[in-house]
């Protein structure tokens, strides 16, 4: 599928060079509307093209199919939140899994120990129903990058408290409390953490190369890309828990809570 809306692309691209003409698509979804879809508008010239037409129609076609298709349902309404919520905790735990998968499949020395992701990349709630492409590319539109960092014990936890001097952002693979913008009381799979072993934490490229204000992640020791997409891995994911009968949830279990 993917495949043929490049091949359409392309074509498209090229006739447009051709005939010069103006075309602007964009994707539209009025808020009275649950289905996606693409407008084009041309002039008068490109329409009189029988051929040029319909290949835009093609490509608006299968564009409108694939954002469309139903990947999963969700069994309630989920939202962000700090310092924790139903909808970060989903996602990172789906980045942990799809971490552990990636090195095991890449027989890798170690496997991923916990997953970071900054609450401000989910820009939209994850409604009740049915869940489709289209809302995956609203909920996550950056084209952030999966990576997998090593850091010591030591840094890892300048990152921790990072991550409470923000109060909080998702994780998975971590229990913490937050202290006076602090963490403290952190557990790593129910470990203290030891300052002198090397973690693994599976994240996005942009927060590793600085956005979001997680400096901490500079003293990384290894840094390998996986090159895969965030929203691309997550619609994998949702798809084939779907496929084998799971749907959409998540628990508050209490990962990240304040200290009085």
């Amino acid at each position: 599928m993917k495949l043929q809306l490049f091949k359409s692309l392309r074509i498209l691209l090229l006739l447009l060079a051709v005939a010069a003409c103006s075309v602007t698509n964009k994707i539209n979804r009025p808020a009275n509307q649950s289905n996606y879809r693409i407008d084009s508008v041309m002039d008068s010239d490109s329409q009189k093209d029988t051929a040029f037409v319909h290949v835009i129609e093609s490509y608006k076609s299968q564009l409108d199919g694939e954002m469309n298709a139903i990947i999963s349902v969700s069994d309630e309404e989920m939202i962000v939140g700090k310092p924790e919520s139903k909808l970060s905790d989903y996602i990172a735990d789906a980045m942990l899994a799809i971490g552990k998968e990636f090195c095991v499949e890449n027989q890798l020395s170690h496997s991923v120990d916990l997953a970071i992701m900054n609450q401000g990349g989910i820009r939209t709630g994850m409604p009740k129903g049915e869940i489709t492409t289209g809302r995956m590319f609203e909920m996550l539109p950056f084209k952030n990058k999966l990576v997998i960092v090593g850091m010591k014990g030591y840094d890892l936890m300048k990152l921790l408290h990072q991550v409470a001097g923000f109060n909080g952002e998702g994780i998975s693979g971590v229990k913490m409390g937050i202290k006076d913008k602090q963490a403290v009381d952190v557990l790593v799979n129910g470990t203290s953490v030891d300052l002198g072993k090397t973690y693994h934490i599976i994240s996005i490229d942009y927060l590793v190369n600085g956005g979001g204000g997680l400096s901490a992640f500079e003293s990384r020791e290894t840094f390998r890309h996986l090159h895969k997409k965030l929203r691309s891995e997550m619609i994998k994911y949702i798809s084939r828990d779907y496929k084998n009968g799971k749907h959409i949830s998540a628990e508050l279990d209490g990962r990240i809570y304040h200290v009085e």
